[in-house]
């Protein structure tokens, strides 16, 4: 077992969320073009996504530190050290990868695998040390023989099926939201009186709203603190200030909304309940081209329970396509 080289990045700035390594000169291309960069919908996975000559990983917009190395067989593992972890199949036709950006900014950086086809990447993630902002990771290349194994993801600390969107935002009003995020230390507090400012018109959703829950129409925005604890959003502190629910109620849920809106409120909380993990399970279904369905708990670590409401979901999205117990992407 050798390392064969290594690439560190302690300042990589990720654009719109995400860490990109991609190939450098290609010789070839995969025939299966399920598996080119940007050939699917799927963008955003839970930790990583790969296929033919690109690597995507899901972080933040903070400073992360990211290292490349290049092994000759599967390095050890230490799964404690780390909080997610997921192995991916990869190929390259040229046998040299860089750190990159989503847009591409082709960085003379370069790490040589110091062989051309097929690789299994390691990705493990966690946050950095001492306070620092962002995420520490580690990639690892090997080659393999064969066909490759499908993606597995080995370890995950952070939830993979995400809270739903609540739907509030799009019956209250965003005007409304501007003072709960105020109040919860998620926005700006604005300058002095801006709570006693007048809100705008109210909207036919807002009013309906305000009836449903038993509470006065708001007209300044100091009026809100009793809309939002109703509606299950703002929560009283201890000493005395606010805090944001984590999991609030969907709004479909606690008052009767007119049938078109509802349903799209509901849309797009299924959306945002699952749509980075169907990142990760059209991934799988690229490379296995097509996947068993009675393997994706194991391989996306995920309850046996989610799978079905998964699959719902990116059959609906046209993300994968299900016959009987198989799926493509």
């Amino acid at each position: 077992m050798a390392l064969l080289g290594f690439y560190e990045d302690d300042e990589y700035l990720p654009e719109y969320g995400t860490i990109v390594i991609r190939q450098r000169h290609p010789t070839e291309s995969l025939p299966n073009t399920l598996l080119h960069e940007l050939a699917t919908n799927a963008l955003f996975g839970t930790v990583a996504t790969a296929g033919d000559g690109w690597l995507h990983l899901q972080a933040d917009d903070a400073f992360q530190t990211v290292r490349l190395e290049a092994h000759d067989v599967a390095p050890p593992l230490e799964p404690a050290e780390w909080e997610d972890v997921v192995e991916l199949p990869f190929h390259s036709g040229s046998g040299v990868v860089a750190v990159d950006t989503l847009t591409g900014c082709d960085s003379d950086a370069l790490l040589h695998l110091a062989t051309r086809g097929f690789f299994r990447v390691r990705v493990a993630r966690r946050a950095a040390d001492g306070g620092e902002e962002g995420d520490v990771w580690s990639v690892w290349f090997w080659p393999v023989s064969g066909q490759p194994l499908p993606p597995c993801w080995l370890k995950r600390t952070r939830a993979a099926v995400q809270n739903p969107n609540s739907g509030w935002e799009q019956v209250l009003g965003r005007s409304v939201f501007e003072v709960l995020w105020s109040l919860t230390g998620r926005g700006p507090t604005g300058p002095d009186g801006w709570l006693d400012e007048p809100l705008p018109e109210p909207t036919e959703s807002l009013r309906s709203a305000c009836a449903q829950l038993g509470v006065a129409l708001p007209t300044i925005r100091r009026g809100t603190t009793e809309l939002l604890s109703a509606a299950g959003l703002l929560l009283d502190r201890d000493d005395g200030g606010y805090r944001l629910a984590e999991n609030p109620p969907l709004v479909t849920d606690v008052v009767r909304l007119p049938t078109e809106l509802a349903r799209k409120i509901e849309a797009d909380a299924l959306r945002s309940r699952y749509i980075r993990l169907a990142s990760d399970l059209t991934c799988v279904a690229a490379w296995q081209n097509p996947a068993r369905v009675d393997g994706l708990a194991e391989l996306l670590n995920i309850p046996g329970e989610e799978v079905e409401p998964l699959l719902r979901y990116a059959v609906s999205d046209e993300l994968v396509r299900r016959d009987g117990d198989e799926i493509t992407a």
